[in-house]
């Protein structure tokens, strides 16, 4: 029999529901592919970035909490016979313009239109200083044009830059770049462009390689390392080389394996990774409800036809398979369209995320992994969507499957499904419960959130019938006898209804969950970045690394240059420096804390008052997330390797943090030069006394605008910062939105199924006498009915939601995140998903109403 032929029929015959079936497998596997690229392409960012500079070496020595070191001490290394080679190396960050060609006869022109120009790009870039032939045998890279950079004097002013962000910086072999360093602006010429051999390809990292010893002029640090990177032979043992070279080196430095992935990088995205993984849980579900709804109608719809086969002879597994099969069909297309917006869905979240975290992201490198996980869950989805369904209507005999009146699509005991509903809601309760108090690992709680969901859209069978007569004689003032009408025909299904509220719910709950979140999260930096980003005007040669908080150099002398200009009241300033707690990578926050009268902490632990008097005496404010990964408050003491060795500084105060993920510790300038050997500003905070504001800004931009730095008042700072807070709200809009369409398709795909059903119905109603009004006033009354079932407790399940979220985020962020209830919020989102229940009924409502009689007397 070719039930294949039937099959593809069926599909075509129903364009719009085998569309929706269609898109909900396409969302399901679009969002993981999506989340898949995207969560490894901010991973691979931070490990590229680290592998850029630390190649091949095995080995890397270098100063205890990231200070620079004499290198002569250290030329031993080199001659050890298990060393191929020991390079040695300077990190440095700078601000880059591109300094634009000359053309011949064009100087009279661009003179006359100098004042229109535009201001030279400026880019963030990390300067390499190495000795070419060694660096070579350390970092794999192959000059793809120009020459290789030698350590020859004509070679001085020469650098390598990185051939993908030359691409897209418009550089080519000979540009003239102008970098800003501590000696102020320097010139150098571009003699090659590389490309990296290793797992830093495809990365734009901002990478320009110079020779070591100018790159130590330009930093004023002469004779100063970084780093010295140290490549073994074949068959040498790491760990007893390693021991050979501690022995050795002199205090405050110290050799150990290169990290392949930061600690803080790694703290950075876990909340993106988060959000990403819970999005596509719940995409999933409303992916498999939405098939498994889609197919259950089909089914129903097909019912007579399914008899007719059994009686002509086809067997259950026939007709088990010819349905299973449609969902394959439609799952196959799915996966292919939804690899294909998951691959341009991770495009737009690393655009994002680049903004957020203010890293650059790569795109992800090919992988089948991704694409073959969504595939699989994609056809699981379809598979158990279109099985259940498939394998009742199988079960029916020739005579069941051929009654006018279908018989109820779930046979378990209204018993049954309130048991098993709730004790999924039990499980998921308890997954949070353990997940927020730290029993397990925070990431369960996603599971738990989608374990308690699936629990109460299960409990929906057993309590459908309770639920429908109250909200049926909620509206019975205003819809009468259409109302008990539409209360019928929703019980006729329950499972159909059940799935249709259950998908409303779901929409509802995680919507404004998510929503509640992120609004509280959103005021929790608001509140932190006004108590603790604090000043008139900020300089600074380029904006920081949100990660490491490490930025470009500032010239030597500006902030004594600054504070002796008319009108400035107080000079802060800030550096960021990478240090080691034990096994953990920490960023030290440098400061003055020079005024007497500035709150410089969004404080968790402490006293204000007491913890800058701790500042003063060499103690630590904690960021939060550091706090809670070494479980350390307020009066323990942190360990730090310094100059003598480990120091266990003791901790006054924990701040709540958002640079650098929350990893950040707090010291102030005079201990951290005397403990770290801290030197050079990252950022000067200028605060100005109130009657010279606009006179000292406009001295401010002047200077910045001679010496190629940047300048922020207050408010172009919170400016950049609101303008990323509206862009997640956005997000945020958008996600809302989405949900309600999803909802509206379920709804649509219920009513329309209840009115071909209702056909026979509806006709022997209109013969006595119900108008079209009514009519359209019934199909509307039943939308409302499963809408305002869907809705409402979706919106106290999206508070409680939005609670337990900010409760787990207490086990990442080591700070509580104020929770808020907005009523402007949930009486939004409640009006805007009615409104979407009221137009989803329109066109079924108006389809019942020009039901022709005759024909509707005569369906079966």
């Amino acid at each position: 029999m070719p039930l294949g032929k039937l099959s593809r029929r069926e599909i075509q015959s129903r364009p719009l529901r085998s569309l929706l079936t269609l898109l909900s497998v396409v969302i399901g596997v679009s969002a993981i592919v999506a989340t898949s690229l995207a969560s490894n392409s901010a991973r691979l960012a931070q490990e590229a970035m680290v592998q850029s500079v630390t190649g091949k070496a095995s080995l890397e020595i270098e100063g205890v909490g990231g200070a620079s070191f004499d290198g002569k001490p250290l030329e031993f290394v080199a001659k050890l016979d298990a060393v191929q080679v020991a390079s040695p190396i300077l990190r440095r960050f700078s601000n880059m313009q591109v300094v634009p060609a000359k053309e011949p006869g064009k100087e009279a022109e661009k003179s006359a239109d100098s004042s229109e120009s535009k201001k030279p790009i400026s880019y963030r870039v990390q300067l390499l200083g190495v000795m070419p032939d060694l660096d070579k045998q350390v970092r794999g890279y192959t000059v793809v044009e120009g020459k290789e950079l030698t350590y020859e004097e004509s070679d001085r002013q020469s650098v390598l830059i990185d051939a993908g962000f030359a691409q897209s910086a418009k550089i080519k072999v000979g540009s003239q770049l102008r970098l800003l360093t501590r000696s102020f602006g320097q010139n150098a010429t571009v003699v090659g462009l590389i490309k990296a051999n290793d797992a830093s390809a495809g990365l734009q990292s901002g990478l320009v390689v110079g020779q070591l010893r100018t790159i130590q002029r330009w930093s004023q640090a002469n004779g100063k390392l970084d780093a010295v990177q140290v490549v073994l032979k074949p068959k040498a043992d790491a760990a007893e080389v390693m021991a050979a070279i501690s022995s050795q080196l002199p205090e405050g430095m110290k050799v150990r394996e290169p990290a392949l992935r930061s600690q803080v990088a790694g703290e950075s995205t876990i909340a993106m990774q988060q959000g990403l993984r819970l999005a596509t849980a719940f995409a999933l579900l409303i992916s498999a409800f939405i098939i498994y709804n889609t197919f259950q109608m089909n089914v129903g719809e097909r019912r007579r036809q399914l008899g007719i086969l059994r009686s002509m002879g086809a067997l259950r597994g026939q007709l088990l398979w010819m349905i299973v099969r449609e969902g394959l069909w439609l799952g196959a297309i799915g996966i292919v369209l939804g690899c294909i917006v998951g691959y341009f869905g991770a495009s737009l979240l690393n655009q994002s995320t680049s903004k957020l975290l203010q890293i650059s992201i790569p795109q992800s490198p090919w992988s089948i992994w991704p694409y073959l996980s969504a595939a699989i869950a994609g056809l699981v989805v379809a598979f158990l969507g279109a099985f259940f369904p498939a394998f009742r209507a199988s079960q029916l005999s020739p005579a069941e499957a051929m009654r006018v009146v279908a018989t109820g699509e779930f046979g378990s005991s209204r018993i049954g499904w309130l048991v098993f509903g709730t004790t999924m809601i039990t499980v998921g309760g308890l997954t949070q419960f353990l997940s927020v108090s730290g029993m397990i690992d925070e990431s369960h709680a996603i599971t738990g959130a989608v374990v308690m969901i699936v629990g109460m859209i299960f409990l929906l069978p057993g309590i459908i019938s309770d639920l429908t007569d109250w909200v049926a004689k909620l509206i019975s003032p205003i819809l009468k006898t259409e109302a008990q009408l539409a209360r019928r025909q929703i019980l006729r299904h329950r499972g159909r209804s059940s799935l249709t509220i259950g998908i409303v719910f779901i929409a509802m709950s995680t919507g404004l969950g998510m929503a509640s979140t992120i609004l509280d999260n959103i005021g929790n930096v608001e509140g932190w970045y006004q108590r603790s980003i604090i000043g008139d005007f900020f300089i600074r040669a380029a904006m920081p690394d949100m990660n490491s908080g490490q930025s470009a150099d500032m010239p030597d002398g500006l902030t004594e240059q600054v504070a002796a200009m008319p009108g400035v009241d107080v000079v802060d300033t800030l550096r960021f420096v990478r240090a080691r707690s034990g096994e953990n990578s920490v960023v030290v926050v440098v400061r003055k804390f020079n005024s007497t009268s500035q709150d410089y902490f969004d404080l968790v632990e402490g006293e204000e008052k007491e913890v800058m008097d701790g500042v003063q005496k060499g103690k630590v404010v904690l960021g939060s997330v550091l706090s809670q990964r070494l479980n350390l408050h307020r009066g323990d003491t942190i360990p730090l390797e310094t100059n003598d060795g480990s120091s266990d500084l003791e901790i006054v105060g924990v701040t709540n943090e958002y640079i650098a993920g929350g990893l950040t510790l707090y010291l102030e300038s005079d201990n951290a030069k005397r403990l770290l050997n801290v030197e050079g500003t990252d950022v000067i905070v200028v605060k100005s006394k109130p009657e010279a504001l606009k006179s000292l800004e406009a001295r401010l931009r002047s200077l910045c605008d001679e010496t190629g730095l940047m300048f922020q008042s207050y408010a172009d700072l919170v400016k950049v910062i609101r303008d990323t807070l509206n862009g997640v709200v956005g997000g945020l809009w958008a996600v809302l939105i989405l949900g309600s369409i999803i909802a509206a398709f379920g709804l649509i795909n219920t009513l329309a199924m209840n009115i071909l059903e209702q056909t026979r119905e509806i006709g022997m109603l209109r013969v006595v006498a119900m108008t079209r009004r009514q009519v359209r006033r019934m199909i509307f009354a039943q939308a409302l009915i499963m809408g305002l079932i869907g809705i409402v407790p979706g919106v106290l399940t999206g508070v409680w939601i939005s609670y337990l979220i900010n409760l787990t985020t207490m086990q990442v962020t080591g700070h509580d995140v104020a929770f808020k209830i907005y009523p402007w919020l949930l009486g939004g989102g409640l009006l805007f998903e009615l409104l979407v229940v009221i137009v989803a009924s329109w066109i079924p409502a108006e389809r019942a109403a020009r039901i022709n009689l005759s024909k509707a007397l005569q369906y079966e």
